[in-house]
């Protein structure tokens, strides 16, 4: 769909450069020929008009000036010169466009549940007991942005469908879920990340149902872990070539419901677009080869992000004191 979009748009390309061309030589023609035209009409009466200025100049003995006809003339000639080389290059096109908007990377810049930044950057040791949950995306991270520290829980493909239930992580022997691989220790912070393979899925509201139980299951097994929901990353729709529903309306819908799920169950939300984001809604111009995995250096700048963007064991406690007190109530 995408490569048919495409040669779509290749071809609509075309013709309009041919209909561009076309009307630039009528528009040149017509200039030159109204021109002539203009002259021919103006030539008898400008004869007749040297004539008495000849007779006036032999009576006075000064010479008058030019009529103002001509320059108008050449005025008219020159822009007309100028609209059709505005054709030819295309820029008149520019003033069509219309411009492109700003983009809020999320639903509710006030929200409690963002994690903000930090004034001071933590190190790698920070990670040392954090666990990284997530599909091709995190492996990237894992693989190209220099973390050296956490344990990566990842599997190519994951989906909340998958994370749920199936056997998809490796510890070394066998395969076996995520549930039970977070069994396998003690961490700290969790960090969750869906994508591209949720998209267009399940409804939205089928999609908080089973994000909010599957939570609840990660909870069970580290119920003293920090839980930090990862933004889904928008995506290069133009070289996007896996599906339709792969597109950044999806991407803000999906990232709206994470937003709702942390602001009503008590999780942190880190939204990663703040600083892959373009500003209008997309990811980065050639942050991405495929338009959906980051490149190294975008890695490193998603790890530096995460470095600026934690909540203090305190805080934590605290909110979590906070959250007790209004249950009890």
């Amino acid at each position: 769909m995408a490569q048919e979009r495409r040669r779509r748009r290749r071809r609509r390309s075309e013709f309009a450069f041919v209909l561009k061309l076309i009307i630039t030589v009528a528009l040149v023609i017509l200039i030159f020929e109204g021109r002539l035209i203009y002259t021919m009409i103006t030539f008898d009466s400008s004869e007749k008009h040297v004539a008495v200025e000849t007779e006036e100049e032999s009576e006075t003995g000064q010479t008058q000036p030019e009529t103002e006809a001509y320059a108008v003339s050449d005025n008219m000639y020159l822009a007309g010169l100028a609209d059709a080389g505005a054709i030819l290059s295309g820029t008149e096109t520019e003033a069509e466009t219309e411009p492109l908007t700003e983009h809020d990377t999320v639903s509710n810049p006030d929200s409690t549940a963002i994690v903000r930044e930090q004034a001071e950057a933590v190190d790698d040791t920070y990670f040392s007991d954090a666990v990284f949950i997530g599909d091709s995306r995190m492996e990237g991270f894992r693989n190209t942005s220099g973390i050296k520290e956490g344990t990566f829980f990842t599997s190519v493909g994951m989906s909340l469908r998958s994370m749920t239930s199936k056997e998809i992580i490796s510890d070394g022997e066998d395969m076996i879920t995520v549930a039970a691989a977070l069994s396998g220790d003690t961490y700290g912070k969790i960090y969750i990340m869906l994508g591209a393979n949720d998209l267009g899925e399940y409804s939205w509201s089928e999609f908080k149902s089973g994000f909010i139980s599957v939570m609840e299951r990660f909870q069970e097994i580290q119920s003293d872990a920090i839980f930090y929901v990862c933004s889904c990353i928008y995506v290069e729709e133009d070289k996007v070539d896996t599906g339709d529903y792969i597109n950044n309306d999806n991407v803000d819908s999906l990232n709206a419901v994470l937003l709702e799920v942390c602001e009503e169950e008590g999780y942190y939300y880190l939204d990663l677009n703040e600083v892959l984001s373009d500003g209008y809604g997309s990811l980065i111009e050639d942050a991405s080869t495929d338009g959906v995995h980051l490149s190294s250096d975008y890695c490193k700048i998603m790890l530096e992000y995460l470095k600026t963007h934690y909540v203090n064991v305190t805080e934590h406690d605290s909110s979590d004191t906070e959250t007790e007190s209004e249950t009890s109530d």
